[in-house]
């Protein structure tokens, strides 16, 4: 089923597609984080057909208090019964959406009140199946981004992007559901689970695009960069390039480059791993 809105620039008159928009949370989430979350998703111009939250295992008192409290009149609660990875539980909402477009929304990240407008306005005119967008960071408050992550905005750069870095910012991501599907769906992929089923459905053929506006304010917190190195995650950067190789985004070429360029870098210490991402992946705010 179709239903009409007028778009913010044009102020015409197009055809936007009902959307689901997913949303995972776990223990260790901060309950005010999960609410300043969940408040951006009721503060849109343009507002989802249903909201689905994955509860990623047992939650504490105080986020179920937040879920409870929250007011929108289609959601879904998917209860899983045991905190797994951020794949599995993406993977369990996709299944579970009932809409033909999926919005990705993190559950400490804050949307810019027109993100899904400007989306649906992209889908309405340019037809791509995955549709991201620009994301400003930040630590403590909103209002005081510190970077932004770019993206590339056309489908032959997007493409050209993937071979090297993740071409979305994935909670600023819709996508269509059939094709997600059809490409395996999110699964266990430990840190790269986005990039990975972006690039398995770039290689069934899906057109990308992305804004060109912030959509996104996303909390990076004291930790990121330290999640971001070490063994552990050497293991993962090497799956994800072998994982490259396997379907054919990069040739044995650009797979030995890449693990020359990125897997070295994740045995730096957390404050020069910073460095480096500010430097060549983040321009200023």
């Amino acid at each position: 089923m179709l239903n009409f809105y007028t778009t913010y620039k044009s102020r015409s008159v197009l055809l936007i597609q009902k959307f689901s928009v997913l949303l995972c949370t776990y223990a260790k989430e901060n309950p005010l984080y999960l609410k300043q979350a969940l408040d951006s998703l009721l503060n849109q111009t343009l507002l989802p057909h249903e909201i689905v939250i994955v509860k990623d295992g047992a939650l504490t008192a105080e986020l179920e208090s937040v879920l409870a409290d929250f007011d929108f009149p289609r959601t879904t609660v998917l209860a899983l019964p045991k905190h797994g990875t951020l794949g599995l539980a993406r993977a369990a909402g996709v299944n579970a959406a009932a809409c033909e477009w999926v919005a990705l929304m993190d559950s400490d990240d804050i949307c810019e009140p027109d993100r899904f407008e400007r989306q649906m306005a992209i889908i309405a005119s340019d037809s791509p199946d995955i549709v991201g967008g620009q994301i400003a960071e930040f630590d403590q408050s909103p209002e005081e981004s510190l970077h932004m992550r770019a993206v590339p905005v056309k489908h032959a750069d997007i493409v050209a992007r993937a071979k090297r870095h993740n071409p979305f910012n994935a909670m600023s991501v819709m996508f269509r559901r059939d094709l997600a599907l059809s490409a395996g769906n999110f699964r266990y992929f430990p840190d790269f689970e986005d990039y990975d089923l972006w690039t398995r459905m770039i290689k069934n053929g899906a057109k990308c695009a992305n804004s060109a506006d912030i959509l996104v304010r996303a909390r990076i917190g004291g930790g990121m960069y330290a999640r971001r190195r070490g063994i552990r995650y050497v293991r993962s950067e090497w799956r994800m390039q072998k994982q490259l190789l396997k379907i054919g985004i990069v040739g044995r070429l650009g797979f030995v480059r890449n693990v020359l360029l990125r897997i070295p870098i994740r045995l730096l210490p957390a404050k020069a791993l910073e460095i480096i991402y500010k430097k060549f992946t983040r321009k200023p705010w």
